[in-house]
């Protein structure tokens, strides 16, 4: 329901709704690196290769490849190296030295303790974002470095077996990655008005992958549904008690945001089991001249949550490439299976020495593929697959000499990650464009193209005494809570095509009062309006008198009739439980009357009732009867009929009141 704060902004949040996504491939050409550094290619033996099952199947038993060492054979003091970006995109040696293996450590996956040596992990340590830096003893590879130890005071790493992620890399994978559209737009939802809302009958919750919000459509909280995916994904990605032991964890690098909108993001993205970060803003939207084509193992490589005007990207290592597939981190992301998620080749600036952990800095020079799978012991990326994403413009109009009151983004088309980033885009934007401590009024209109669905709009607006606004004006707002309505919806998947939202900002502070209320004939005739005077209270000046007409029905003669008033925002007009995505299209943008209204309100004697997506508002007797079927549990939802009447203030109004008026018999 919307809500202000009076201490500073009043934010329209919004109202509840109504309740509510084979081939296989040989090793092919791929990179390697020989002893002396070199990148040489290698053509990987056919009964070597790893297979890759797209379509819905069993994985194919897989040996392993000749140019890897089986851990049976991994022993204490041996010695070899590893391959990582220090600076920029190619991949440098270090040295390691194997300590010992810890059996079991995941379930069904053993982890290698080895010590790390070179002039930058002397003072680093162990490093985020070195996660996948594929290690090699006599030659051979044996895994990815992957986890270390906080504060620690040596540089020790541990290293997932490479046997362990070439399985993942033979999981088969759903023939389809990219969201489904639905089908064909239904003949438009008809609605009956005057009726309150009906009660609202939880709609079946739809889980997609790990990220799915579980709930009804109407429920949908973006920070609930963050808590919902750190409670599935963190008994995975914690280490075993009392060892100290930590993911070397995967950092994000955010780009352009601001104080609020940071730590919105580490709020939201950080018990998911990553590290945003403060860095650059680089995007593989326009690639860099010169930036590599292809992913080479120990090569940087990013997944883009976001990019554009602002950017974030969780950075790791590549451990190995197979054809047009590779493995890379050693780790879950953020243990989501399959998933769709854009990927890019990275470039590191600089490795952050830290006493708890220290991190890769870096940034996105080429997008190239999609992450297709986050598991256990690795994340899968396919080179020639695209992932969805969907452009969005935030234009702020309305203050004078901004240097940049146009912001444009891409965003990874995820039923968590896009609500996320919807809401960081629109508030990063206006809380850059707008840092006035003035009185500001604000409105925000979105156009929400989805696809085969047509295009939807949703306002959101707010108003305040001096608080800049930020980030967390949009978390709830309409624009968020419908988003991730469409996105977690239980019937079908749905396409997201573009989002452009302007907000037009005034300063002065448009919102009145209600100071109060008095109807100004306690009696009326049978059929007569209710005539009421508002005492509106603007923010500054003098008390103003408003007489709005209330129609009151002729059946309602003989009696009182108690009239609730009500800003628009906080009412809800009568809407069916939604039974498809069509209709839950077309009840979106009209949840609650006008923002800058009041709604008179009173009860009516019949009874109304919502079945199969129809409301109506008044029913006569014995139609109860007539519509409830005799051989189904499948019966009507009945609720008190009520009439609404909404009169425009051209103002947002604060406050409720109610008034009585008696309405004469009829004399006969």
């Amino acid at each position: 329901m919307p809500w202000f704060r009076p201490d500073s902004f009043l934010t329209a949040r919004a109202a509840p709704l109504a309740t509510r996504s084979a081939r296989a491939i040989a090793g092919a050409a791929r990179a390697f690196v020989d002893r002396d550094g070199r990148l040489i290619p290698l053509s990987l033996l056919a009964g070597a290769a790893c297979s890759v099952a797209v379509g819905v199947g069993a994985a194919q038993a897989i040996s392993a490849p000749p140019d890897t060492l089986p851990l049976s054979e991994v022993k204490p003091g041996m010695k070899g190296y590893g391959l990582t970006v220090f600076s920029g995109t190619t991949p440098e040696k270090f040295d390691v030295e194997v300590i010992s293996t810890l059996r079991n450590f995941r379930p069904n996956q053993d982890l290698v303790l080895v010590k790390t040596q070179h002039p930058r992990l002397e003072v680093a340590r162990t490093v985020a974002g070195m996660s996948g830096s594929p290690i090699y003893l006599n030659g051979k590879m044996i895994g990815a470095y992957a986890y270390g130890w906080l504060f620690g005071a040596e540089a020790i790493a541990g290293v997932t077996p490479i046997k362990s992620m070439l399985d993942e890399l033979a999981r088969p994978l759903p023939r389809g990655i990219a969201p489904k559209v639905g089908g064909p737009l239904p003949a438009p939802v008809s609605r009956a008005g005057g009726a309150t809302p009906p009660p609202r009958a939880a709609a079946p919750a739809r889980l997609h992958g790990s990220r799915g919000f579980l709930g009804a459509v109407d429920a949908y909280d973006l920070a609930g549904h963050a808590s919902q995916i750190a409670a599935r994904v963190a008994p995975s990605l914690a280490p075993p008690e009392s060892t100290g032991l930590a993911r070397a964890s995967t950092p994000v690098m955010l780009g352009g945001l601001g104080g609020t909108s940071l730590r919105i993001a580490s709020d939201l993205l950080g018990p998911m089991g990553l590290d945003p970060m403060q860095a650059g803003g680089g995007s593989s939207a326009s690639p860099e001249p010169g930036a590599p084509t292809r992913y080479v193992d120990g090569g940087a490589i990013g997944v883009e949550l976001v990019r554009g005007d602002i950017s974030a990207m969780g950075i790791g290592t590549v451990t190995r490439v197979s054809g047009d597939k590779l493995v890379a981190f050693g780790h879950p992301m953020m243990n989501g299976g399959v998933t769709n998620l854009p990927a890019a080749i990275a470039r590191v600036h600089w490795i952050l020495a830290s006493q708890n952990r220290s991190f890769k800095i870096g940034e996105a020079v080429r997008p190239l593929g999609t992450l297709v799978n986050d598991r256990q012991a690795a994340i899968v990326v396919d080179s020639s697959a695209k992932a969805p994403v969907f452009p969005m413009r935030v234009q702020i109009d309305g203050v004078e000499g901004a240097p940049h009151p146009t912001w444009n983004v891409e965003v990874a088309h995820d039923q968590f990650l896009a609500p996320a980033f919807v809401s960081m885009a629109v508030g990063n934007a206006v809380e850059a464009t707008t840092a006035e401590r003035r009185d500001m009024t604000w409105r925000a209109v979105s156009q929400v193209k989805i696809g085969r669905y047509g295009t939807i709009s949703l306002v959101d607006f707010g108003a305040g005494n001096g608080t800049p606004l930020s980030s967390d004006d949009f978390v709830r707002s309409r624009l968020v809570r419908a988003m991730g309505a469409l996105l977690n919806n239980p019937w079908e998947d749905v396409s997201i095509e573009r989002v452009d939202t302007r907000v037009k900002v005034t300063f002065d502070r448009e919102v009145v009062l209600l100071r109060g209320a008095k109807v100004l004939e306690p009696e009326i005739e049978a059929g007569a309006p209710a005539r009421i005077r508002l005492d509106l209270q603007p923010h500054q000046g003098l008390v103003e008198s408003r007489v709005i007409e209330v129609p009151v029905p002729r059946e309602l003669a003989g009696g009182r009739v108690d009239i609730d008033l009500a800003p628009g925002y906080e009412v809800e007009r009568p809407m069916a439980t939604p039974n498809n995505v069509a209709e839950l299209v077309a009840m979106l943008p009209s949840q609650t009357h006008d923002a800058e209204s009041v709604v008179a309100t009173f009860r009516l004697r019949e009874n109304g009732a919502a079945y199969r997506g129809k409301v109506a508002s008044r029913l006569p007797p014995g139609a109860m009867d007539t519509l409830r079927p005799s051989s189904a549990s499948d019966a009507p939802e009945t609720f008190g009929a009520q009439v609404q009447v909404p009169v425009s203030l051209k103002r947002f109004l604060v406050g409720k009141d109610s008034v009585s008026v008696t309405v004469r018999p009829i004399l006969r």
